[in-house]
């Protein structure tokens, strides 16, 4: 960090090199148990039993040669695959996936974004024009901050991948609208596309809310207001670029977003997952704000987390260093100490991190319903605390106002309000000094005066050293920011007096941030069984397998855990069902519906995983005290009814269904307007080819009728009987049905995604505009120059 000044390009070089190598150093060491161990894997709950098997059939299936899948076959009998936010599958970070083992590849994108993290805060801070080490002190508390890093534990890389972008978005908004140059609104728009990418839904949206708010803010406060009829041409221009960011970062991301979108009138969720109840589910409970600077205190792991939510596997932890720092620099704006300018963006970053900080306590203020009540898909949303990852990033850059501030001093006396200071700072240090001389006393207190009386969870007396361990780091990091702080500004000490700062900073996140990465054996987590052997071995195309989710010492195979080995599941792990398959099971819990026999039959389950031994009955194989054995599950994949019943109410073919012990000898239909319902038929079909987007038959009609298929209706599927187009009827409730002329005949299902060409389509032309306008804006400017 060899120079502080604004001007100099060489000493802005020299800091951005010296800070990003210092950020890869950090990553690395974090990372070292996993990035030194190729036989290892960095484990995440919900990546093991949810993300990875999604993952890997999307590169089974590109290195297959099959392109981009429409279609999963292997959860829920079969789902739309891009639509269902398999993963970040059109990340820039996932072409690592085709280089290295998948589990080694997520890892890296894990360490990648770590130091992106970084690199981004770094650019965050020198976009709002603050010096080179100011910049780093905003990089540095981005990095490690706990929000972001803590979500290693659930493998939850999308969303981490999108935080990370959230500093690189608001850096470029800024430039944008400082400066009128459309390479920075072309950043933005690739930026926020790449959030899109990631695809965490909640992130994206509200960092979008985040970029949208500063939007208004610039155009309120930083723009000197024009007088007579000039203000089109003050407001039209920030505001036109803006409007078509937004609409070329829409089209950027339509591969992700029209199948999503079209695929949301296809689905189905639980009833309780609606209205103002759900939407501010998994909130920040009002209690838990001490985790912002103790992390400790309410615990956030499993087995000592004792606050309101059913489980907690993150922290909000910001660090003590930019808290402190972050104080700083609101004194100082508020004290004088920092350029009209800065002292408004101080404002604004002061303001909408309370906002934000209000947002993610949910119902607990009014802040969140009004939100709910005016802002568009925020009722489809839950888990309004994911609004502090904004936050985090709103303490970094105040952080390194509070450093600019600090720089700034030691031209002119360092200006702060010790109001200020003392309002915002000193809660903080009192409860740290609490939690330093009597952990256990602080833990009591907020047990008996947060939580009502009876309250079920207890501070595990485990916390207790830890929690006074917070209390002196929390003294430690405000003591060494403010005391350094004073010293640099009074030239006591130079500005390198920084350096041990951000290590503290540094070391202090590190300590909290590590609980949460967990390193395992690849080998160990991922390897088949003789169960999985078996299934690999003996399903055929079009079988099915159930692992029902029973209560008892030996756990089930996760749904998604099958599907990982290739193994066709009944059921599934995602957040939407298809209606006709949601129709068919009675709800999103599938373990209720399979207990029927007849919906069994249907789905063509031909095996089951129950955990013990059953009696009279031989297991296929056993792994673990699960065991597997065979169903016959007449009528089989494909088959004629003997009979068939029409209804054009959904309803009533779901219970007509339920009712039906014997699909093939009777099944129901659901009419459609204006076509002449098939006739029952006779004769045999035989499964040929079976790809996830291509399934053809061999049929043999011995009488023209409906055949009945075990595949789930959709409407991006199509029928062609020798290469004819053929009506696809909905039968028995979920699946598809053909009607067969007699005789032999070749039958072709066919998945096409309208919504994903457009998508394509749309991404391309947007990418030629962007690069057009890049061009365009570039080329001029150097043959100008050439000509002077």
């Amino acid at each position: 960090m060899p120079t502080d000044v604004k001007g100099p390009a060489e000493g802005r070089d020299r800091t951005v090199w010296w800070f990003l190598g210092a950020a890869a150093l950090v990553s690395v060491l974090f990372y070292r148990d996993f990035i030194f161990h190729p036989e290892r894997l960095i484990f995440g709950s919900d990546m093991m039993f949810e993300g990875i098997s999604l993952r890997r059939f999307y590169v089974d299936e590109i290195r297959a040669g099959r392109g981009v899948p429409m279609w999963v076959p292997n959860i829920y009998g079969g789902m739309p695959f891009v639509g269902l936010l398999p993963g970040p599958i059109f990340y820039p970070s996932t072409i690592l996936y085709f280089f290295m083992p998948l589990h080694r590849a997520i890892g890296w994108t894990f360490v990648l974004h770590t130091f992106l993290s970084g690199a981004f805060g770094y650019f965050l801070g020198r976009s709002f024009r603050l010096r080179p080490s100011s910049a780093v002190v905003c990089g540095a508390s981005f990095m490690l901050t706990g929000y972001m890093t803590s979500h290693l534990w659930g493998g939850h890389d999308g969303r981490m991948f999108a935080m990370a972008l959230i500093p690189l978005a608001l850096g470029l908004l800024n430039r944008g609208l400082e400066t009128g140059e459309a390479r920075w609104f072309c950043g933005l728009a690739v930026t926020i596309a790449a959030q899109v990418f990631t695809p965490h839904t909640q992130v994206m949206y509200f960092s979008s809310l985040t970029l949208a708010l500063f939007f208004v803010f610039h155009l309120l406060f930083r723009i000197p207001r024009p007088g007579g009829e000039g203000w089109w041409r003050v407001y039209v221009p920030p505001v036109t670029a803006f409007s078509l960011t937004v609409a070329a970062s829409i089209a950027l991301a339509g591969p992700q977003l029209f199948p999503v979108l079209a695929l949301l009138g296809d689905v189905t969720r639980a009833a309780a997952e609606t209205g103002y109840e759900f939407a501010a589910s998994w909130a920040l409970p009002p209690q838990e704000l001490t985790a912002l600077f103790l992390p400790d205190l309410i615990s956030s792991l499993p087995g000592t987390y004792w606050g309101e939510n059913p489980i907690k596997l993150h922290t909000e932890y910001l660090g003590a260093v930019p808290i402190a720092l972050a104080i700083l620099g609101v004194a100082a704006a508020w004290g004088g100490g920092l350029s009209g300018e800065q002292r408004r963006t101080v404002a604004f970053l002061a303001v909408a991190s309370l906002l934000g900080i209000l947002f993610a306590l949910g119902a607990a203020t009014p802040i969140h319903r009004i939100a709910y009540a005016l802002l568009p898909l925020i009722g489809s949303l839950r888990a309004p605390a994911m609004m502090l990852g904004p936050v985090a990033v709103f303490v970094a850059l105040l952080a390194a106002c509070g450093w600019e501030a600090v720089l700034e001093g030691r031209q002119a006396n360092l200006r702060v309000s010790r109001a200020v200071l003392g309002l915002l700072g000193g809660p903080i240090a009192l409860l740290g000094a609490w939690a330093v001389l009597d952990p256990a006393g602080l833990a009591n207190f907020a047990l008996l005066s947060w939580y009502p009386a009876g309250w079920p969870r207890r501070p595990d007396p485990a916390l207790v050293p830890l929690l006074r361990t917070n209390g002196l780091l929390l003294l430690a990091g405000f003591g060494l920011a403010w005391g350094g702080a004073w010293a640099v500004s009074r030239r006591r000490l130079a500005p390198w007096a920084l350096v041990p700062v951000l290590v503290f900073g540094i070391l202090d996140l590190w300590r909290v941030d590590a609980r949460y990465l967990e390193v395992r054996d690849a080998d160990a987590a991922l390897a088949t069984d003789p169960v999985i052997a078996a299934l690999q071995e003996d399903a055929g195309p079009g079988d099915r397998v159930w692992a029902p989710n029973l209560a008892g010492s030996v756990r089930n195979y996760r749904p998604n855990e099958l599907a990982y080995h290739g193994i066709a599941s009944a059921t599934g792990l995602q957040k939407f069902l298809l209606q006709p398959y949601a129709t068919l099971v009675g709800g999103i819990i599938p373990d209720q519906g399979l207990g029927r026999d007849p919906v069994r039959r249907l789905l063509n389950v031909r095996y089951i995983i129950i955990p013990g031994a059953q009696e009279d009955v031989a297991s296929i194989a056993e792994a673990s005290g699960r065991h597997l054995y065979s169903i016959p599950s007449p009528p089989g994949y494909a088959f004629f009814p003997a009979e068939i019943e029409w209804t054009a109410d959904p309803s009533e073919a779901a219970t007509r269904t339920w009712d039906n012990p014997d699909p093939e000898s009777l099944s129901v239909v659901e009419s459609r307007i204006g076509l002449n319902p098939p006739e029952a038929g006779q004769g045999t079909a035989t499964i040929i080819r079976y790809e996830p987007e291509v399934i053809e038959l061999d049929v043999q009609a011995e009488r023209a009728g409906l055949l009945a298929v075990s595949e789930i209706h959709n409407a991006g599927w199509r029928a062609f009987v020798d290469g004819e187009e053929a009506t696809i009827w909905r039968v028995n409730t979920a699946f598809r049905g053909v009607e067969i002329p007699t005789g032999p005949h070749r039958l072709t299902f066919a998945y096409r995604s309208s919504s994903f060409r457009i998508g394509v389509w749309t991404s391309l032309v947007a990418v030629l505009l962007i690069g057009a306008v890049l061009l365009r804006f570039r080329f001029p400017a150097r043959t100008r120059q050439e000509d002077a």
